[in-house]
């Protein structure tokens, strides 16, 4: 399910089944154009992910808006606070499981005493989205993070 119309029609329904949220945490910068072009690109990466895992695993999973946040040395405070209302936000819903989908490993360090499961992806410089090894790499790692999530379901 995701945050539109149709889907949400749906999850009303049925939410009683779908106990895994999934939030893609994604940065911004103008900085410098170098920086502004490689978060573009991590952007549409995470995209395709959550995109790719929201729909092998429809039914069971919530794809949430994206999560935006403005890239600094480190994550701020205020930053940190915000997500981590908006997990408990998530958590009262209810859902059971709430991971978080991200290139940037700073997030390692606050999210650990949060109610949520950070999924951590090296980031992925330039490449172009539809060549077949860029596929065959994005698939691969959706099928990990696939088992992930499917682990914790039954832990």
């Amino acid at each position: 399910m995701k945050y539109k119309n149709i889907d949400i029609n749906q999850y009303v329904k049925a939410k009683e089944y779908i106990d895994t949220a999934l939030i893609p945490l994604i940065p911004y910068s103008f900085s410098n154009d170098q920086e502004l072009e490689d978060l573009a690109l991590q952007g549409e990466y995470i995209y395709l992910f959550a995109n790719q895992i929201e729909k092998e695993l429809k039914g069971r999973v919530f794809l949430t808006p994206e999560y935006y946040y403005l890239k600094t040395d480190k994550i701020t405070e205020t930053e940190s606070f915000r997500l981590e209302h908006l997990i408990n936000h998530m958590k009262s819903q209810p859902f059971k499981y709430i991971f978080l989908l991200t290139f940037d490993n700073k997030w390692r360090k606050v999210t650990k005493d949060m109610d949520a499961e950070l999924i951590w992806i090296p980031a992925m410089k330039g490449g172009d989205l539809n060549q077949s090894e860029t596929q065959q790499l994005v698939q691969s790692q959706i099928e990990e993070i696939q088992s992930l999530i499917k682990d914790s379901w039954s832990e």
